[in-house]
């Protein structure tokens, strides 16, 4: 597995250092998919944590034996 992954280390460089200068042009709506883009992972992170902590909440009351109210769930 050692010789696999310093195989690919140096495969990884090689194609790094043998790149050429590339003019490319970015219009202006790449801009926006990339804010597009950054906003709703961040939107989808929060939902996940969200969603994650209300089941470890749910979970730990379940352990101590309490139970959960309509109000507990937002």
């Amino acid at each position: 597995m050692q010789k696999m992954s310093t195989k690919l280390l140096y495969a990884s460089a090689m194609l790094v250092a043998s790149t050429t200068w590339a003019s490319a042009y970015l219009d202006p709506g790449t801009g926006s998919l990339v804010l597009q883009i950054v906003i709703a992972g961040a939107l989808t992170a929060a939902a996940s944590v969200r969603v994650f902590w209300y089941r470890l909440k749910e979970f730990a009351r379940r352990m101590i034996g309490l139970k959960s109210t309509p109000a507990d769930r937002s």
